[in-house]
């Protein structure tokens, strides 16, 4: 995929893909974000993990959510 259709810019990314976890819905849903928008992307991955799969909005949930971001290159 060439990423320059999607408006991306070239450097680091964090990814949160809950895909790679098991859910009962399947989720498949993958967040992006500039490495230097990490805390927002978190906040994007709990307000998710709330609404869709019935987490407790916790300080705790935000530092496991942190924990399992990866970081890419584009």
């Amino acid at each position: 995929m060439d990423t320059t259709q999607l408006g991306l810019a070239k450097g680091k990314w964090v990814v949160a893909n809950c895909g790679r976890f098991p859910s009962e819905k399947n989720c498949r849903l993958v967040i992006m974000a500039p490495a230097e928008q990490r805390a927002d992307l978190v906040e994007a991955a709990a307000t998710h993990a709330v609404a869709s799969h019935g987490h407790e909005n916790t300080p705790e949930l935000r530092r496991e959510l942190g924990e399992f971001l990866e970081t890419i290159e584009i």
